[in-house]
């Protein structure tokens, strides 16, 4: 493949890679480092297409080529830091390396089209470039250490990644500064395999970063199934517990006013039963809606009231009573309210109840 070749694959790889983190539904930290790096090595690439052609105004394409081992130093530590990967000072670090690499291709640039040579410019020029590669080493060191940093203390799969991590890179490095001695007489040959290299790392550190997040969040989403099944068992036994509760002291609200009639006492609400059960009202409430299957309690009363009544209208005995003595009998407070609940449960007034009765038994 001639090296131009290997440029544009390199270009259209970078970009198609920063184009697919936009894709990413939940975003790392590290894909959007991983965007910044693939669109760096595009700049690297198309300085590296258009070089002379364009003449010094390949040194500004250079200066966007800023975020290289900066970047990925700061992606290492994204990829393998769980807590508090990059801070303040990693930043600093990283653009402190990108602005000397961006002053070096100003100063590139500034003497191609200018002309520009000052007695000093030359030395200048050659500290900035000896503390970019004293930087962009360590840099380097770095980012082979974060994969290295504590791999014995992380699982199997975490562990392969790493590997992964430290095998591309590490021989990425080596076969850059092996080959940069072998090819230093022929740049362009040298420029192509830098950029075969350069693309040998992109196509591994994708597969790497989907596999390191995708595992996470696989993880994340079992670990919060999991607690979601245990809420749901936890509220399933607090369910039954407050149902054995319910039955319980759905008896004893049954007791109190059937058996022992508290049914028949005048404006009796729901604070009484609680009072006369030492229990809260809520807890009356809901054993009368979950034991008893009434919808309120006024509903209840009124049936046991009406039902009582209706045992009076049609006792012989008691044919003398009013409609009145009737309900003040059974615990309603006047004839009103007696009148319409016994109508709303059995579709007749009470006097009308007790004269069909009446008829019956004569009848019969």
């Amino acid at each position: 493949m001639q090296p131009v070749y290997v440029h544009f694959t390199l270009l259209a790889v970078s970009l198609s890679l920063l184009l697919a983190q936009l894709t990413v539904r939940d975003k790392h930290s590290a894909h959007i480092l991983f965007a910044i790096f693939c669109g760096s090595v595009s700049m690297v690439a198309l300085k590296q297409l258009t070089g002379d052609t364009i003449g010094p105004y390949q040194y500004l394409i250079g200066m966007a080529a800023c975020a290289t081992c900066n970047c990925i130093w700061l992606f290492s530590r994204a990829l393998f830091r769980e807590k508090n990967p990059i801070g303040l000072l990693h930043l600093a670090v990283a653009l402190t390396i990108a602005a000397l690499i961006m002053i070096q291709q100003g100063y590139l640039f500034a003497t191609h089209q200018w002309a520009i040579s000052p007695a000093w410019l030359p030395i200048f020029s050659h500290l900035l470039r000896e503390a970019t590669i004293l930087l962009s080493s360590c840099i380097l060191v770095l980012s082979f250490w974060e994969a290295l940093r504590g791999f014995k203390h992380v699982r199997k799969a975490e562990q392969q990644q790493r590997v992964l991590f430290m095998v591309t890179f590490g021989c990425a490095v080596l076969v850059s500064k092996s080959v940069k001695g072998i090819f230093a007489s022929s740049p362009e040959v040298l420029a192509s395999i830098i950029s075969g290299i350069t693309l040998c790392v992109l196509v591994s550190l994708q597969p790497l970063l989907s596999w390191r997040f995708n595992k996470t969040n696989a993880t994340r989403e079992k670990t919060v199934s999991e607690q979601s099944n245990s809420q749901s068992r936890s509220n399933e036994t607090s369910h039954n517990m407050h149902l054995e509760n319910d039955t319980e002291l759905g008896k004893q609200v049954q007791s109190l006013l059937i058996e022992q009639n508290y049914y028949l006492q005048t404006n009796l609400k729901v604070a009484d039963i609680a009072r006369a059960l030492n229990v809260p009202e809520y807890k009356i409430s809901r054993a009368l809606k979950n034991h008893l299957h009434a919808k309120n309690f006024n509903q209840l009363i009124n049936t046991l009231r009406v039902e009582r009544a209706k045992q009076i209208l049609i006792d012989p005995e008691k044919h003398h009573w009013s409609v009145l003595v009737v309900g003040l009998e059974c615990g309603f407070a006047s004839v009103g309210p007696f009148t319409r609940a016994f109508k709303t449960y059995t579709g007749t007034t009470p006097n009308q109840y007790r004269q069909r009765s009446l008829f019956h038994q004569r009848c019969t």
